[in-house]
């Protein structure tokens, strides 16, 4: 096991017995109005990031019609592609200031420049509200970027975010982004993986029985099968390319593998790779040598097939 996940598990372990964390997690109305708080509170400014993670990198803030996002750019990256990031934070938190290591990242070693979008979360807001969000930040890059050379990556909530997209832009009637990234990506609602009964609580304390409890402050009135929630359930046909990573060891596993099946039977050019002994939603974290190692050039090399795809003859 590799020393980082064996340590972050014992830590997890204590942790849990020292202030006698619940076995499932649960979201109380204290807990709600905590969440509330902290999104009405929460710090957007990327301006106010460590100058050291903006170093070499240009940052312009974007209004969009109910949200905002940062467009970020480097000297020397093409103009005419965009990585389009939605972050993860289980619904209910995260935004690009809180991301913006892996941001900085990207943008300086893999080569793209980026658009990060802040949606509204729960519990102030729903499910219909995120998706409408993501989707005005994709209709904000079409005025200035080929579909096709348009990239959209997220981790956990964030990657379902990202595999709802096309669903709510087929509706719309609006073209389809080049590729999609989705790390550890929850993609159904309704049953628990059997991953989760092999993972929770011994390998991965970020996902956890009475996970898809919480998701009662973010849906709605919106069934659990509705395809906003559980990308799963709805129409695959038409999808872009999609590049799905998940951990061994993570509760989410068997969600990625059953996205890539599905999407692998409605003809998908479609890659799955399963990384050992990761964490949840390991995206997003350069610090680790073995992210950058291991999954970054699988992750980079999608990005550039695709954004390097030659136009298909009419």
């Amino acid at each position: 096991m590799r020393p980082t996940l064996y340590f972050a598990i014992k830590a997890a372990e204590k942790y849990r017995r020292t202030h006698n964390v619940p076995e499932r997690m649960e979201l109380t109305d204290e807990i709600l109005k905590q969440k509330y708080d902290e999104n009405v509170n929460r710090n957007y400014d990327c301006f106010s990031v460590d100058e050291k993670l903006k170093k070499g990198l240009s940052l312009e803030k974007v209004d969009l019609p109910n949200c905002g996002g940062w467009l970020i750019t480097k000297e020397g990256n093409p103009k005419d592609k965009i990585l389009y990031y939605i972050h993860g934070g289980g619904f209910y938190g995260g935004c690009t200031r809180e991301r913006f290591e892996f941001v900085s990242y990207a943008v300086d070693h893999f080569g793209y420049n980026m658009f990060s979008i802040d949606y509204r979360m729960a519990p102030n807001y729903k499910c219909i509200d995120t998706v409408k969000d993501c989707e005005d930040g994709y209709l904000y890059l079409l005025k200035n970027y080929d579909p096709k050379r348009i990239v959209a990556l997220g981790e956990s909530a964030g990657a379902n975010l990202v595999l709802v997209l096309p669903q709510k832009l087929k509706e719309d009637g609006i073209e389809m982004p080049g590729g999609l990234v989705a790390n550890s990506p929850v993609v159904q609602f309704l049953h628990y993986a059997y991953s989760y009964y092999e993972c929770s609580l011994k390998t991965d304390y970020g996902i956890t029985f009475g996970i898809n409890d919480t998701i009662e402050g973010y849906r709605g009135d919106l069934p659990l099968d509705h395809h906003y929630l559980s990308p799963l359930c709805g129409d695959l046909s038409g999808y872009p390319s999609t590049y799905l990573d998940a951990s061994d060891s993570e509760s989410l596993r068997d969600e990625a593998r059953m996205m890539y099946v599905r999407l692998r039977e409605e003809g998908t050019d479609v890659e799955y790779h399963e990384l050992r002994e990761f964490f949840h939603a390991m995206m997003p974290a350069p610090k680790f040598r073995f992210v950058r190692k291991e999954e970054y050039p699988l992750i980079l090399s999608f990005i550039n097939r695709v954004m390097n795809k030659k136009e298909e003859n009419p």
